[in-house]
């Protein structure tokens, strides 16, 4: 629940919000509300994702990170 999917009916493509489970398939709601569909063939699919975890330990900069200059150079 909570997915964004993007839909194909009939060669029209529309985002829809996963709001359950239908007993063919899923359950959706159209993001844009002139959209009637209710069952269709699902083209791309976003998985809601929870927050990341948070931590009290300081973050450990990258090797490319390290590697960046940042003096100026005298152009020629």
């Amino acid at each position: 629940m909570g997915d964004i999917v993007e839909i194909d009916r009939l060669g029209r493509r529309f985002h829809a919000l996963v709001t359950g489970q239908a007993p063919d398939g899923l359950a959706l709601q159209p993001l844009d509300r002139r959209i009637t569909y209710r069952a269709c063939e699902v083209h791309t699919h976003w998985a809601k994702r929870g927050r990341s975890r948070t931590t009290d330990e300081p973050l450990k900069p990258l090797p490319l990170q390290l590697e960046l200059d940042t003096t100026s150079r005298d152009p020629d």
